[in-house]
């Protein structure tokens, strides 16, 4: 029977106590199904089978929780899980939808690659974009090289393809005070950028791509017309999605958008009237930060070498509040985190005020 009033958690010790439930069919003490729960339990080993190390993801957690989480057992309350969980089930939804009417076609969760050099030598960078739109192509005359007395240059035509990058966020509530993106989530949408750029031409020509249907080991691309063997990618745009369950809210490389805001009312006879027809204020929002190439890859470089550096060396408390407060109110490890801050000399107050 279900027990009243348990917190359920996860830990080290514990999940074989949460699996022996499921094969019972008594179901977990905390009430959420087998199903969603299968999807919060931590995967075993699944990254390191993959062979992923630094992904975007891992370059925006916070360093400290990984090496401390190695050090102390850890609990993990499922029902603070779910809404991580939550955007895993909607993300699995919009994995084998068609590509949109009047592309060439779309790659969904592709897992990519690409290298860059750091001080601790070359590594591997991973990520899979949400949702990588082929716009077109277009034919430039690239150099290919000049003849043996330095007088003519040799011009070859090359294939670039321009695309357009999304990436889908679900939130509790899209509020009127969102109007421009988190910082965080257009840092990594200029990574999936990075990778894109190096890694589809050679993917593309990979499964020989030439004419409508679906590519990829896992159905990950779809084309409605076919596309070339390409020499180049053009990241034309790149957009954040937030989504909560009543409305989605866009922002895009592109420039401003608008959304509706409050409804807007009157005050007659000391009460407040909403106007007919109905009426919304305007929202403006801001822009994403298209970066430079080289800069997002100086941001890769640095954030591969911090990860690195915090298995041999704990890495200081974060500081920032935004940063504080999405990462350290669900994390595991956040007592022996503010006792071992308190013991290194940090101020932890922004961890201790966390609920």
């Amino acid at each position: 029977m279900p027990m009243r009033g348990v917190k359920c958690v996860l830990g080290h010790k514990s999940l074989e106590f949460h699996e022996e439930c499921l094969r019972s069919g008594l179901g977990p003490p905390c009430g959420i199904p087998p199903t969603i729960l299968q999807i919060i339990m931590p995967k075993r080993n699944e990254r390191e089978e993959m062979g992923i190390i630094f992904s975007p993801s891992t370059l925006a957690a916070c360093h400290r929780q990984s090496a401390l989480s190695v050090d102390h057992d850890f609990f993990v309350d499922v029902r603070a899980a779910y809404k991580m969980a939550r955007g895993t089930i909607f993300h699995r939804g919009l994995a084998n939808e068609p590509p949109p009417a009047g592309t060439l076609g779309v790659v969904r969760e592709l897992l990519m690659n690409a290298t860059t050099d750091t001080k601790y030598g070359d590594k591997v960078l991973h990520g899979t974009a949400d949702e990588v739109t082929l716009l077109g192509v277009s034919y430039r005359e690239t150099v290919e090289h000049l003849d043996a007395e330095r007088t003519t240059l040799s011009m070859h035509p090359s294939v670039v393809l321009h695309v357009k990058i999304a990436d889908y966020k679900t939130r509790t509530e899209v509020g009127h005070d969102l109007v421009r993106p988190d910082k965080r989530h257009v840092v990594q949408i200029n990574e999936y950028a990075w990778l894109v750029s190096r890694f589809l031409p050679g993917w593309i020509k990979s499964r020989g791509a030439c004419c409508p249907g679906v590519y990829g080991d896992n159905g990950e691309m779809r084309l409605n017309q076919g596309v070339l063997d390409v020499d180049g990618v053009v990241i034309d745009e790149l957009s954040i999605t937030y989504l909560d369950m009543a409305r989605p809210r866009t922002f895009t490389s592109k420039g401003f958008l608008y959304d509706q805001g409050k409804m807007l009312g009157d005050r007659v006879d000391g009460r407040w009237v909403r106007r007919k027809p109905v009426e919304h204020e305007e929202l403006e929002l801001e822009p994403v930060h298209q970066m430079q190439d080289q800069y997002v890859g100086g941001i890769i470089r640095k954030g591969i070498e911090r990860q690195i550096e915090a298995k041999t060396m704990l890495a200081p408390p974060l500081t920032d509040p935004e940063d504080v407060g999405l990462m350290c109110r669900s994390c595991p490890v956040k007592a022996f985190c503010i006792e071992t801050g308190r013991k290194e000399g940090y101020d932890m107050a922004l961890q201790e005020g966390i609920g």
